[in-house]
């Protein structure tokens, strides 16, 4: 560990690691290494009700809600 960086953390907002180069955590200095910037992060919103009809229950995945998604993988296995 950089002696400069000792009991400090990432400079980055919100990441609570400690610093190993330039201030910044192990992740986020890979980061700027080889892309020059941090990456954010992106989230995305899934909305709507399960295809199976009479469900009505907010999607999880595939278009299905959860307990609709793990029945239909039981099936196939």
């Amino acid at each position: 560990m950089n002696h400069k960086n000792k009991g400090r953390n990432c400079i980055t907002p919100l990441c609570i690691k400690e610093a190993v180069c330039k201030g910044y955590c192990y992740k986020h200095y890979q980061q700027i290494k080889f892309n020059g910037k941090i990456k954010q992060r992106q989230y995305v919103v899934i909305t709507g009700i399960c295809k199976n009809i009479g469900c009505g229950k907010k999607i999880f995945a595939k278009d299905l809600c959860q307990k609709c998604y793990l029945e239909e993988k039981r099936n196939y296995e």
